[in-house]
């Protein structure tokens, strides 16, 4: 289509609606579908100036709070009809790739010819400063440390160019995935981040790679808006890596894999029937349905499947699967990444931090991707509030 017309998918995903939707809104006349002659097949187009006229009276409608703000990127486009693309390249082009290759692709916008290996460095530092942490510190708190640390010993640190923000990117992460570890001085200095995360597990990598790679970026979800403001101010890149953690720390944006994996060992150990009854009478099963894609989140099958040919015939394995048919079953929406990568905490018998702190060091990739493209296109970012306080005392 031209830049004056939509396809019917373009328009719904514009809208944030199905395609089924949008096909009732020009029954009822919302909007006008003219016909498309040719090329066999019944279709229709949408003329653009019409459809961003229905999204900019939607959102006047939204309540304070859910206002849509729109980002001019390069990094990642997300379709809501179910599709993922990182840099023009679609997920399911990537799924092979390490996650340091997709990490590139993200910083540089080139898909690396052979695979890439981040050689650790800082490793005595990072060793050091973890074990001065007192033994309540979370992973959170030691992904924040390092990364605060890093920046101190970082002469280079406010240099805000993108290939200075890549060679950031290249020293945090593999210091970042340490201190996951109990053991953070363990392991090859050659190791890859996925190798690093599987510590002393004989399981296969490919999953933690896999689930780093879908993980990498996800548009402005809220960490990432908050470190794209925070860049878009001259925050220096471990700064703005910080503020992304700091972000993960509330339970509806970093926890939900975290629960999911709390839900299966409920399971295992009350039944997944009564857990399951309980938790839909208190609200919702954690990882089903999402508020972004109106059909399903492309992320998820693919990890799941990849837990399946690396645990098939454990009785674990099984348990994840009762889950899912109980769901559908009840007419629950499709599972999200968060379910998957709860699953796979739980069946690689990982501590229930773990899976938040494997996001952080993923979407650190995303982070600094799109620090990069703040400091090189800054926009103000500058929300209104809507006041509701009395208009005047004496």
């Amino acid at each position: 289509m031209d830049g004056e017309w939509m396809t019917a998918s373009e328009a719904a995903d514009r809208l944030g609606v199905t395609v089924r939707t949008l096909y009732a809104y020009a029954s009822r006349g919302v909007l006008t579908a003219w016909p498309v002659r040719g090329g066999g097949g019944r279709r229709s187009r949408y003329e653009r100036a019409q459809v961003e006229a229905l999204a900019a009276r939607t959102a006047k409608r939204e309540r304070a709070g859910q206002v849509e703000i729109r980002v001019e990127t390069a990094v990642t486009e997300l379709k809501p009809s179910g599709a993922l693309a990182f840099r023009g390249y679609p997920i399911e082009d990537l799924l092979d790739r390490r996650f340091e290759d997709v990490a590139e692709l993200l910083w540089t916008a080139e898909l690396p010819a052979s695979p890439v290996r981040w050689p650790s460095v800082n490793r005595r530092e990072v060793a050091r400063v973890l074990a001065a942490l007192p033994k309540t510190a979370g992973v959170l708190d030691r992904m924040s440390t390092v990364a605060t640390v890093l920046g101190m010993l970082d002469p280079a640190r406010h240099a805000l160019g993108p290939d200075a923000v890549a060679d950031v990117g290249r020293r945090l992460i593999p210091a970042m995935a340490s201190a996951i570890s109990t053991h953070p001085a363990s392991g090859s200095v050659e190791s890859t981040i996925a190798e690093r995360l599987a510590r002393d597990d004989v399981l296969p990598t490919a999953p933690v790679d896999l689930a780093l790679c879908l993980l990498a970026d996800h548009e402005l979800a809220a960490s990432t808006f908050a470190s794209r403001i925070a860049a878009a101010t001259g925050a220096d890149p471990y700064a703005v890596v910080d503020i992304g953690i700091q972000t993960m720390r509330a339970v509806d944006h970093g926890g939900t894999a975290r629960d999911v994996h709390r839900m299966l060992r409920r399971c295992a150990e009350d039944g997944l029937s009564t857990v399951v009854s309980a938790d839909l009478h208190a609200g919702a099963l954690p990882g089903f349905g999402h508020p972004v894609y109106t059909a399903f989140d492309p992320r998820a099958p693919h990890l799941l499947s990849a837990l399946e040919r690396v645990h098939a015939g454990s009785d674990r394995l099984d348990l994840v699967r009762s889950v899912l048919e109980s769901a559908t079953g009840r007419g629950l929406p499709a599972p999200n990444i968060d379910f998957a990568l709860g699953a796979m905490a739980w069946l690689h018998s990982w501590p229930e931090e773990a899976s938040t702190g494997l996001v952080v060091v993923a979407r650190t990739a995303g982070w600094l991707a799109h620090a990069a493209e703040a400091y090189e296109r800054p926009s103000r970012l500058r929300p209104r509030a809507v006041y509701l306080g009395p208009r005047r005392r004496r």
